[in-house]
């Protein structure tokens, strides 16, 4: 893994179908130097993580759906 200037090169996935907030933490890693996808529900999430698994994933619960419970599992799931 690289680093970026910041040391804080980690890929992080928010899953968030409220867009506000989704951009609102988007901001605030990309600024720490974190890259940032967002997926607005569990299923996009599966499918992003699929393509490629981020390090870390930031999940809400309560979406459409799939609730962020569900996601949590079935990326467990999927080991």
């Amino acid at each position: 893994m690289t680093t970026t200037a910041t040391g804080n090169h980690l890929d992080i996935l928010i899953v968030e179908d409220s867009r506000t907030q989704a951009e609102q933490l988007r901001y605030i890693l990309e600024k720490k130097g974190y890259r940032v996808e967002l997926a607005t529900n569990g299923r996009d999430a599966l499918e992003q993580i699929r393509a490629g698994r981020p390090d870390l994933v930031l999940t809400d619960i309560v979406m459409p759906e799939m609730d962020g419970y569900e996601l949590s599992r079935r990326i467990k799931a999927d080991g």
